[in-house]
């Protein structure tokens, strides 16, 4: 007897099966949703004496304009207070905030009716004049509302608060205004694991520690770290280690170009386990917090990079290591109010996947692939990540390459687009054959009519140019959702060359 299934009805169920489960992954879990933080916003709390919430508004002069869901608080009133009743013990905060240009607040944290600190709230690190900056990247910007309004500061407290009791903040003096802020219960501290050389500095011998130590785990206990250049790994299966992105701590101290962060340019290097930011304040002479290239056996996990150029730029510009970035994983990190990209795939980088990470208030692509330099990405996977309040260009951005993937994303509150196809950088372009795979993805308050040049782009923006090839063709999206879009939802678009091709929508939402 026969029982095999007759050609038509084996595609009948295989249309079922795959509807099936299009339908399923609508409601899967999307975004860093597995985060170590809760967040509390502004205008849930209960404010008094003063505390006042802003009107919900798109218009970029307005300052709500880049806050989460467009809405923000006003503490400007002597002793104008927010407070939240936590649901969850926690003692990890951080302040999403602005004040005014060239101004400072301070602000006092309070536990109930008991104080606990007193922050200060700078704007040494916001208000990004694109138009008028010097900064060649910004070259042709006539949108002259200003950028990068909001900055963060985040603080270990001594004892937690715990759910059910109330965190409060009080204006002491300035103008704030608050977005939101985030609690999370911190681990211990981690040890340095067995057969670690330990570092015992201040930061300002650490590079000659890592050389005397390469192809060894290096640990950096609990502290505060001042670097003066970048850091340089070029021996094979070396890591660097800290105690956790809350405890341990390098800071970058030079203004000078390309003269801070991380390289690694040799195989099987991997970082994890600290926080990284600088004294830099612009896109200008400035430094990628994480720079080079990772192999198959490497991991960069648990990395919190603020006040970088960039947060992670992958591609090799040195002589002597690998080729190519190729196979390596990043994972858990927080990318946060960086002046352009949160993270670059660059140069030819391939196989690589970031998953479970935070892009948060930076000045480009927040997920960016680039074929650049004839070098073609490939086989790139994006996951489970979340990307707000990016402030310029998108928070998934695929130039060129094949096979790249993305997907369970939530990208939110962005000024500019959600996602982009484009061919306008030079590269390779987009290869006859493959597919881009993007999928489960929600969109919410994403795109403009008026981006940095006075010009409309959409949720999701499909661009064809020749800078890099002639076509932006073989991509598949599907299970996407677009809510609250402040232009088209989906807007495609050709300036010059032939055009779109290969283009296939399924499951498409667009509320």
């Amino acid at each position: 007897m026969n029982h095999s299934i007759p050609i038509k009805s084996k595609i009948r169920l295989t249309l079922f099966l795959f509807l099936l489960f299009s339908a399923f992954n609508l409601h899967a879990q999307r975004g860093y949703f597995d985060a170590p933080y809760l967040r509390y916003e502004t205008d849930a709390g209960i404010l008094s004496n003063g505390a006042v919430n802003t009107t919900k508004s798109f218009a970029q002069a307005d300052l709500q304009s880049e806050a989460s869901q467009q809405q923000c608080t006003n503490l400007s009133a002597t002793n104008a207070t927010v407070a939240w009743t936590l649901t969850s013990t926690a003692n990890g905060l951080v302040i999403r905030y602005s004040v005014p240009n060239g101004e400072t607040a301070t602000i006092g944290v309070y536990n109930g009716n008991t104080q606990i600190t007193t922050l200060t709230l700078t704007s040494h690190w916001s208000w990004e004049s694109l138009w008028n900056n010097g900064n060649p990247n910004n070259v042709g910007v006539v949108n002259q509302n200003p950028k990068m309004r909001f900055d963060e500061v985040r603080y270990l407290l001594p004892t937690p608060i715990l759910a059910g009791e109330n965190l409060k903040l009080i204006r002491e003096s300035g103008n704030p205004h608050i977005d939101f802020v985030e609690l999370e219960a911190i681990p211990l501290a981690v040890t340095a694991p067995v057969g670690a050389v330990i570092y015992t500095g201040n930061g300002s011998n650490l590079q000659a520690f890592i050389n005397a130590n390469g192809g060894h785990k290096i640990f950096i206990p609990t502290g505060v770290y001042n670097v003066s250049s970048e850091l340089y790994f070029g021996v094979a299966n070396t890591s660097l280690l800290g105690a956790g992105m809350w405890y341990t701590q390098i800071n970058f101290t030079a203004t000078t170009s390309n003269n801070g962060g991380l390289r690694a340019n040799a195989t099987n290097i991997s970082f994890a386990d600290f926080y990284l930011t600088t004294n830099n304040a612009s896109r200008s002479n400035a430094y990628k917090a994480i720079n080079g290239v990772f192999t198959a056996t490497s991991t960069i996990t648990n990395i919190w990079a603020e006040h970088f150029e960039c947060g992670a730029w992958i591609a090799q510009y040195n002589v002597g290591g690998p080729a190519i970035a190729d196979g390596f994983t990043l994972s858990n990190c927080r990318f946060r109010n960086n002046y352009a990209d949160g993270i670059n795939l660059c140069k030819g980088t391939s196989n690589a996947i970031v998953e479970h990470c935070n892009f948060r208030n930076n000045g480009d692509d927040d997920q960016a692939i680039w074929s650049a330099n004839g070098l073609e990405c490939i086989n790139n996977t994006f996951r489970y990540n979340t990307s707000e309040n990016c402030w310029r260009a998108s928070g998934l951005a695929i130039y060129g390459g094949k096979n790249n993937k993305a997907y369970n994303l939530l990208i939110r509150d962005n000024l500019e687009s959600g996602i982009r196809f484009s061919n306008s950088f030079p590269g390779v372009g987009f290869n006859a054959s493959g597919l881009h795979d993007i999928h489960d993805i929600n969109i919410y308050c994403c795109g403009t009519f008026n981006d940095l040049y006075n010009q409309p782009v959409g949720s999701i923006d499909i661009f064809c140019a020749n800078s890099a090839g002639t076509q932006v063709r073989n991509i598949q999206c599907y299970n996407i959702s677009v809510t609250d879009s402040k232009n088209d939802g989906i807007l495609i678009q050709k300036k010059s060359g032939d055009g779109i091709y290969n283009l296939s929508f399924l499951n498409m939402e667009v509320a």
